[in-house]
C-alpha cells in the first residue's frame, strides 16, 4: 500500500502532466473565470521550473478551477483515468515494443502516443520535445 507521500507524488505527477497537455485550454478558461487571469497555472509552471514541490500550486489551481465553475477542478483536464497498473488485456504481446513520448524530465505523467504526420509535442515548462521511450 502506497503511503501518503508516494500517493501525492502520483497526483502532483498526473496533475503537472493535465497541465502541460492542456495548458492553452486552463489559460482561457482561467481568463474567463471569476478572477479573470492566469496567475494560479503561472504559479504551478514557475515551480516546476525551478524543480519546486508543485503539490501546493496544483492544489490552489484545481480550487481556482472548481470556483469558476468547473465541479471536476484540474481532474476533468486528465487525459486519462485512473488505472489499475501490472494488467495486461488480453491479446498485448509483452514480447513486442511500443513507442511511447513521455516528459524530458521525469516529473510529471504526460505521455503521447506517436501518430503519423503528427509532430512531437513540447513540454510547457521546459518547451523541449517530449522524450521518446519504449514499453516492454
Amino acid at each position: 500500500m502506497a503511503d501518503a507521500g508516494e500517493a501525492a507524488a502520483t497526483d502532483g505527477a498526473e496533475g503537472l502532466a493535465a497541465v502541460c497537455a492542456h495548458l492553452e485550454e486552463i489559460r482561457a478558461d482561467l481568463r474567463s473565470g471569476p478572477g479573470g487571469d492566469e496567475g494560479p497555472v503561472e504559479r504551478v509552471l514557475a515551480a516546476a521550473r525551478d524543480g519546486g514541490d508543485v503539490a501546493g500550486t496544483l492544489a490552489v489551481l484545481h480550487a481556482v478551477l472548481q470556483a469558476g465553475g468547473d465541479p471536476q477542478g484540474l481532474h476533468g483536464y486528465a487525459d486519462h483515468p485512473r488505472a489499475v497498473r501490472g494488467l495486461r488485456p488480453a491479446g498485448i504481446s509483452t514480447t513486442r515494443t511500443e513507442p511511447v513520448y513521455v516528459c524530458p524530465a521525469g516529473r510529471c505523467a504526460r505521455y503521447w502516443w506517436p501518430r503519423p504526420a503528427v509532430p512531437v509535442p513540447h513540454c510547457e515548462i521546459s518547451s523541449t520535445l517530449l522524450r521518446r521511450e519504449r514499453l516492454y
